[in-house]
């Protein structure tokens, strides 16, 4: 039974067409003449170096058919090469394919089955197999058999050639430590990256407890060959995988066979990325697969109907009779450990639900319980991870919970103490480096601590969207209107809409917690307010009580400071040319926003006087230009026969004044600056104007 590795279906491209790409890229890439079989040893191919990966395909029709080993068997005799991968037409049955080189020596490695990879929107065997590591050869024989006939006409052969850098060796003698690379082709693989679309964010600095590992520069992936990828919200289990192919690799050709996989994957087969989340090699050595984040519930491609929530580890090599050395065993179980541990889950042996589609070995639509690590034969039709591996299973299981048992648990007790899963949900995001804080970021919350402190957990509704600038939660979250509001240490997050912003303080006087904060900010950020002073030392002054002709200067800026001449004779006796606002009370004399008391030259405005609520409630209502004739307001305050009782009912009916719990508005109460920002944030979304 063959091993099948599935992508999800936004992961696939149609592999006639990738194929065509490669063709089109090969021959840009490779010389006149390498795919005729010509091409020097890999060991000498003077134009294959420094960590490049070259995938060259050869149509199996065109290679000579010889006999060996008592089969007709397609001979590649001068084709160089270190690993295989084979597709055939997309309309034929999958084949069993198997491959050989000859070595350095001259001696020919054992038969290596190519094991068949599964169509990723159906599940079923696909057009392709996955690619194996042969070792570093010169030439190839390949055969394949369907229903007992050879069918090696209908393939081709995608040869990889990898190619050791000077880093490889670093990252085998520290086994697993990240080790940045430095090379020229390195940079350049940096450049071909950043003029891509593709924006994966890398792996931050993972809290205490996680495993070394060898980061994707460390290895040397070349990021322009990759596509974007998405995560998960939950993780519910981990799934053991082996890649298969020849186990006979040395630890410094380790990072070789990532390279061929990831270009195998992403080129040959179409995928966004290489398909595992982690690979293994038998020395323990681990590697970051699929780009993201291994702080991350990456959606990779490496079981077909359990991608999405599950983390894919794959030991690198076959497995199918030979077990796991004991060096890859105890790195796949501290792997297993760590990221159940770091996502809160604490039983290897416990279970979580699934309920799969078509084309995996469950009835579709089905809910099924699923252990927190299984093999990838649990869930598909494959023999992967080999039987060996499989049969290590239980040690591995027990290795894994010693682990959990053994491991950094701080941000767990802080999860479990602000109330688990039910008031702050899934992690999202392990434990990482951000800022001057470890943080786990959870589906509801967040789990902060900073150096030398304690951990501690805060329910937010912000919690995907947290920046370490925002500081911790200062207030829990409210409902204001129709959008969601929090203060943090350093701002307020809102919700408007689905949108989310974060803002700062400008008025040094206006804490983040404080109510009306967001309207204040909002206000300055119009130049509809100034305060006193300059950043960062302005004030606002929000208790205070806000003045006559302060209001009609906010208004005049909220109708975008129109142009006006003032006149010089002023229609109010106590408003002189000289006086502050003299402009913009004019001009709310003349649009009839504000007539003052008396009439003739007698008329005034009292810029000084305190503006009362209803007042605002006025001048708000004539800047609008609204006609409004209902005297309900609801405000047990406010009787139809007020004075301003219109004027206050449009306020209330068009949300921009709430008025207190016990129901009332207060017309006649001053005010306060704070109020008034509220009212001037609210009046410019209702009139369309923020």
């Amino acid at each position: 039974m063959s091993h099948r590795t599935l992508p999800p279906e936004s992961d696939a491209r149609p592999l006639s067409l990738s194929r065509r790409t490669l063709m089109a890229a090969t021959a840009a890439a490779v010389p006149a003449g390498a795919v005729a079989l010509g091409a020097a040893p890999a060991l000498a191919d003077p134009t294959v170096t420094d960590g490049e990966t070259r995938v060259v395909d050869v149509p199996l029709a065109d290679a000579p058919l010889v006999e060996a080993d008592g089969v007709q068997v397609r001979d590649l005799p001068e084709q160089p090469g270190t690993m295989v991968g084979v597709t055939w037409p997309s309309e034929s049955d999958a084949p069993e394919v198997q491959v050989r080189g000859k070595d350095q020596d001259g001696q020919w490695t054992p038969w290596e089955p190519l094991e068949t990879a599964e169509d990723p929107e159906t599940g079923e065997d696909a057009p392709g197999t996955e690619c194996a590591w042969v070792g570093v050869v010169g030439a190839l024989q390949m055969r394949a058999e369907l229903d007992g006939a050879d069918v090696t006409e209908q393939l081709t052969a995608h040869v990889i050639t990898t190619s050791p850098t000077a880093e490889d060796a670093a990252v085998a003698e520290k086994a697993g430590a990240p080790q940045p690379m430095s090379t020229a082709a390195q940079q350049d693989m940096a450049a071909t990256a950043a003029a891509t679309t593709m924006a994966n964010p890398a792996t931050p600095v993972l809290g205490p407890g996680a495993p070394s590992y060898t980061s994707r520069a460390g290895w040397g992936a070349n990021e322009g060959l990759v596509r974007g990828t998405s995560g998960s919200d939950q993780l519910k289990a981990v799934v053991i995988h082996h890649t298969a192919g020849s186990n006979n690799y040395s630890s410094s050709q380790s990072a070789e066979l990532v390279r061929g996989i990831l270009t195998y994957h992403t080129q040959t087969l179409g995928w966004a990325d290489i398909g595992y989340n982690v690979l293994v090699s038998k020395y323990g050595q681990i590697f970051e697969g699929r780009s993201g984040g291994l702080h991350r519930n990456i959606t990779g491609a490496h079981a077909y109907g359990f991608n999405t929530g599950s983390f894919g580890i794959s030991v690198m090599g076959n497995y199918q009779s030979t077990a796991a050395p004991s060096a890859a065993r105890a790195a796949v179980a501290r792997l297993v450990g760590w990221k159940l541990l770091s996502t809160f889950q604490i039983k290897v042996a416990s279970t979580s639900s699934w309920t799969p589609g078509s084309g995996t070995r469950f009835p579709a639509g089905k809910t099924i319980a699923l252990p927190k690590m299984f093999g990838h034969r649990d869930v598909n039709y494959t023999d992967c991870p080999g039987n060996a591996l499989y049969n290590q299973f239980g040690s591995l299981r027990t290795e894994a919970q010693r682990a959990i048992d053994g491991g950094w648990k701080e941000h767990l007790w802080a999860f479990q103490g602000a109330g688990g899963s039910s008031k702050l949900g899934y992690v999202v995001k392990s434990a990482h480096q951000t800022g001057k804080y470890t943080a786990t970021v959870l589906t509801k919350g967040l789990i902060l601590q900073e150096s030398g402190g304690n951990a501690s957990g805060h329910a937010t509704p912000f919690a995907k969207q947290w920046a370490a600038s925002w500081g911790r939660p200062a207030k829990a979250d409210s409902q204001d209107g129709d959008r969601r509001i929090q203060a943090f240490q350093n701002g307020v997050a809102a919700n408007e809409g689905g949108r989310v912003r974060f803002v700062t303080p400008y008025f040094r006087d206006v804490s983040p917690s404080r109510v009306f904060f967001l309207e204040i900010t909002d206000l300055a950020a119009r130049g509809i307010t100034k305060g006193w002073g300059t950043p960062p030392n302005a004030e606002f002054r929000p208790n205070e009580d806000n003045l006559r002709d302060a209001m009609i200067a906010f208004i005049y800026r909220a109708k975008g400071s129109p142009a006006y001449t003032a006149p010089k004779t002023s229609p109010f006796t106590d408003v002189s040319p000289s006086k502050p606002f003299y402009k913009e009370i004019c001009w709310a004399y003349d649009e009839g926003i504000s007539r003052g008391w008396g009439t003739g030259s007698n008329r005034t405005f009292r810029p000084y006087e305190e503006v009362k609520r209803d007042a605002v409630a006025a001048f708000l209502y004539r800047a609008a230009g609204v006609n409004h004739t209902s005297t309900n307001s609801g405000f047990s305050d406010v009787p139809a026969s007020h004075v301003f009782a219109k004027e206050i009912t449009w306020l209330s009916k068009a949300g921009i004044a709430r008025g207190w719990d016990d129901g009332t508005f207060r017309p006649n109460a001053f005010i306060k600056r704070d109020q008034m920002a509220t009212f001037m944030m609210r009046w410019l979304k209702h009139t369309g104007r923020a």
